[in-house]
Parts: structure tokens; C-alpha cells; sequence
């Protein structure tokens, strides 16, 4: 009765739609990479680089700020077995991100992010989708808060360490019976860590970087009302325990001319940490409940490749291309995370001037349309049945000061 909520909670994350990375995973948090198909970890060069590869930071001199938002606009179809279609409500998410750096001498230099690196909404309706007993609002939000300090060994290479605060709220619903919904909200924090390196070789640079899985403890309250008191829970407490997956990434950029850069990036996310979830929960009654719930994603590999432009000290043009593999097996579909293999193309531009960047950029997604027979997900009336089929669209803008 509330395998859902086990997965609800799980599927942590962001204020954006379920885009970007596969699963839930939300990779794209800079203009500048977000028109380079989101490969940022051998070119970072700008205040992204706390988040993307803060060993480079060492590059950049003074005190660098940015802000700005890599925007999801997503949209999902549903073909019911029966020839009709279910829609997401279309929302336009902005999930912020901040970042600061700061050289302190020539061998130190600090960064800070706070960003949304994950995230899940999705909002089928209540009264027509024929999934309404699956899911109808999935909406989670999570906040990352990350402090690094990088050191450069010497003129070509460059390391770096961090830690991560991650804030998480989430809130979940889906129909019970034609006119109750149940509905979970919570919250929890945890903590991580991230590793990272840069090498500079001829016209060539280099880089890797790690950011640890995050354990989180999310307690929030449940609503469950099907007038069974054995089983209601009206607004009482329930509690799980989340795994947030690590993710590694390595690329290389070759500055071609003094014009054209281009760089290759693989991006490694481990989904394994997302195999079985248990929630614990309490009814009205006072009985203790267990809900367990086997996920079983698998860890998947995304393969980027971008390229820039130099028009003149003012201007850069971009490019970018991305293929991401899918983590959710069939077996374990549902429309949370309705999930598929992804391709997208991405354009940008960069405007510097003084002390002031610019930077625009817009990333087309599409997913694989998927059929579904069979999902351990749906227990009773195959609704989760059909095909489906989603596309999201992302422009962001971020603006830099140098101090």
C-alpha cells in the first residue's frame, strides 16, 4: 500500500523535471556547459568549476561569483493499452545555482556551490490519468551546499577536495480510491565528500572528478485514508533511509587553434545504490508498518562531446552532443521516473565584457519511446501498460562578476 512512497521518497531531488542525466540525476548546472552538451570537467574555466572540476579553480584569478539557472522545461506522453493518452502537467522549473571562488596565493585557492544536482517532478492528473493509482505528484527538492579547496601542485597539475550538505524535501501523492489520495511529505540532510584533478600536456588538458554517494535520513508524515483502521495513517510519522548514487566523470580538451576548442567527456553514475528501499511508518491505530520496495537500477555510463568557438575578445559560440543510457529496467518501471535511453543537442553562446560574462545556452532532449508489458510497479490492473514517450527542453542563463 505504500510501496510508491518508498520510491517517492527516493526519488530525490531538484527542482526540476525529470531530465538531464539518466534516472534523476540532474547534470547540466552552467550555461557554458549546458551548450557544450555538459562537458565541463577538462575545460572548466569559469566559477562552474567548484562543481564540474575544482582543481580548476587554481586557474582563476581574484574572486569569481556567478549565478544563474539551467531551466527544465519537460514534457511526457502515456498511450494507454486502449488507444487513449495521459500528459504531465507542463511545468517550466528554474533550479538556481551559485557559485564562488576565490585564489587566496598562488598555490591555494577556494570554492563554494550551491546548486540542485538532482531531481524528480512529475504531476500526472488526479481525476483522468489512467496511472493515478501509481503516481499522480511526485515533487522533491534538495539542496546542495559544497565547500572545496584546491591546491596546484605545479604549473600542470592541479587537485582538489570538497564536502557536500544536502538539504532534501519531498513531497509525494497517488489515489487510493476514486476520491482519496495519499499523500507523503518529508525531509532529511546528509553529507559527502568530492575529489578532483586537472593536468594541462602540450595543447591538451585533462580531468577527472568524483563526488561520493550521500546517505540521507528522511523522516516526514504520512496520509494513507481508505476507512480501514487497521491500516489508515492519517497524518502520521513515517521514515526511510536514501542512498544518493556517486557519480565520477573524465574528459579531455583539445584547444585545436586559438579559435576551436573541442573536448570528450565520459560521465559514470553508480544507480546500484538505489536497490532496495524499506520505509517504516506508523497507522492511526498506533501499529508499526514495513513497506519494502526492490528498485535494481543499474550504474550507467553518458558520452559527451562539445565544442567552442572564439569570434573575437567579446564572443563565443557553442555546441554539444550527449547519449545517456538508461538505469531503470523494465521489470521495475513506473511513472515517477518513467525513464528511457536519451539523446540531446545543445547550442550556446558566451558574451564577456569587463568584468561581466553572459552566458545563454538551450539543450533539446529526447528520450527513446519506451513499451511497457510488465511492471513488478504495477500490481493489479496493468495500467502502467503502453508506450511512452517524453522530451524536455532546457535554456539557461548565467551571469559572472570578477571582483
Amino acid at each position: 500500500m505504500v510501496n510508491i512512497i518508498v520510491l517517492v521518497v527516493a526519488v530525490l531531488m531538484g527542482l526540476a523535471g525529470s531530465a538531464n542525466a539518466a534516472g534523476f540525476r540532474l547534470s547540466e548546472q552552467d550555461a557554458r556547459a549546458n551548450g557544450m552538451g555538459n562537458t565541463a570537467v577538462a575545460v572548466s574555466d569559469n566559477p562552474s568549476a567548484v562543481w564540474y572540476n575544482p582543481a580548476a579553480i587554481t586557474g582563476l584569478e581574484g574572486t569569481n561569483v556567478s549565478l544563474g539557472s539551467v531551466m527544465v522545461l519537460p514534457q511526457m506522453e502515456h498511450t494507454n493499452t486502449n488507444g487513449s493518452k495521459d500528459r504531465i502537467k507542463q511545468t517550466l522549473h528554474i533550479p538556481p545555482h551559485f557559485f564562488a571562488t576565490r585564489k587566496l596565493n598562488e598555490k591555494f585557492s577556494l570554492g563554494l556551490g550551491v546548486l540542485a544536482p538532482f531531481g524528480l517532478s512529475t504531476d500526472w492528473d488526479k481525476d483522468t490519468a489512467n496511472t493515478r493509482r501509481v503516481a499522480t505528484l511526485s515533487e522533491i527538492q534538495a539542496l546542495y551546499a559544497n565547500l572545496n579547496g584546491a591546491y596546484k601542485v605545479n604549473e600542470n597539475l592541479s587537485v582538489a577536495a570538497g564536502a557536500s550538505f544536502v538539504r532534501l524535501d519531498a513531497t509525494m501523492n497517488k489515489m487510493v480510491t476514486a476520491t482519496s489520495e495519499q499523500t507523503l511529505e518529508g525531509d532529511g540532510t546528509g553529507m559527502g565528500y568530492n575529489l578532483a584533478a586537472t593536468y594541462k600536456w602540450n595543447k591538451y588538458k585533462f580531468g577527472a572528478s568524483y563526488h561520493s554517494k550521500v546517505k540521507i535520513d528522511v523522516d516526514g508524515k504520512i496520509n494513507l485514508v481508505v476507512g480501514a483502521p487497521t491500516v489508515d495513517a492519517a497524518n502520521q510519522n513515517a521514515s526511510t533511509k536514501i542512498t544518493l548514487p556517486d557519480t565520477f566523470q573524465i574528459g579531455v580538451a583539445h584547444q585545436c587553434t586559438d579559435s576551436w576548442l573541442f573536448t570528450a567527456e565520459a560521465d559514470y553514475t553508480n544507480w546500484s545504490t538505489y536497490r532496495r528501499l524499506v520505509i517504516d511508518y506508523t497507522t492511526t491505530l498506533g501499529v508499526a508498518k514495513q513497506s519494502i520496495d526492490n528498485k535494481n537500477w543499474s550504474s550507467v555510463w553518458a558520452f559527451r562531446v562539445g565544442g567552442e568557438h572564439k569570434v573575437n575578445e567579446n564572443w563565443k559560440l557553442r555546441v554539444g552532443a550527449f547519449y545517456d543510457v538508461n538505469p531503470v529496467k523494465e521489470d521495475y518501471f513506473e511513472t515517477r521516473v518513467p525513464d528511457s535511453d536519451r539523446v540531446a543537442v545543445s547550442f550556446g553562446a558566451g558574451y564577456a565584457k569587463g568584468n561581466i560574462t553572459v552566458d545563454a545556452s538551450y539543450l533539446y532532449l529526447r528520450f527513446a519511446k519506451r513499451t511497457i508489458d510488465d511492471s513488478v510497479q504495477d500490481t493489479t490492473t496493468n495500467v502502467l501498460n503502453g508506450k511512452y514517450s517524453s522530451v524536455a527542453r532546457l535554456p539557461a542563463i548565467t551571469i559572472g562578476y570578477k571582483f
